[in-house]
């Protein structure tokens, strides 16, 4: 009987737990979509309730923006899909009455990345999510023997301005260093 309670308590735990992982993971990737910054490349679906005559998907151009019926260009490069809502939205609105749009990521295809120097595979790396600095190693088939894992810099490009930072994978992996970097569109990591 003791036995048979212990058991039902325990499965009940197991489930909660498992559900609790499959939410959190959910809740991870819907906030990582939310906060996704727009680039060249990506594809984007516009839907506008009871238009459907203007609900499609489009690419955003190679200068950042995007071209849409009745509202003309948008800049889109680094806005975020609420913020793009919110500018057809406005610009719809306009035009037409009772308007009601979403926009969602089709497809992402700005977000790369670079992995240069000694590593076995140097590569553009086109990723679906932000990955960090170990994972972009990984996806570049791991360090040459002549690799300097205590070494690794990151290059990033933000508004014209060039920053340079160091990340020590050795510090990292034997629990002492920093967790690893997120990386952003258009980082290069470089493995002297």
């Amino acid at each position: 009987m003791i036995m048979k309670t212990f058991l039902r308590v325990l499965h009940a735990l197991l489930i909660g737990c498992c559900l609790a992982l499959a939410f959190s993971g959910a809740a991870r990737a819907q906030a990582a979509q939310a906060a996704y910054r727009l680039g060249p490349g990506d594809v984007l679906s516009v839907t506008v309730w009871k238009q459907p005559a203007l609900s499609m998907q489009l690419p955003v151009a190679p200068d950042g923006t995007l071209r849409y019926p009745l509202a003309g260009q948008i800049d889109v490069q680094g806005r975020t899909l609420a913020e793009v809502e919110a500018t057809l939205t406005a610009k719809l609105g306009e035009e037409l009455r009772e308007v009601l749009v979403t926009v969602s990521l089709v497809q992402v295809q700005s977000y790369r990345i670079y992995v240069l120097g000694e590593v076995l595979r140097p590569a553009e790396l086109i990723l679906r999510a932000p990955v960090g600095v170990v994972q972009a190693v990984a996806m570049a088939n791991g360090f040459t023997p002549f690799a300097k894992r205590g070494k690794l810099l990151i290059v990033r490009r933000r508004g014209g301005t060039e920053t340079r930072e160091t990340f020590d994978y050795d510090a990292y992996v034997q629990g002492g260093g920093p967790g690893p970097a997120v990386l952003e569109p258009g980082d290069t990591v470089i493995v002297q």
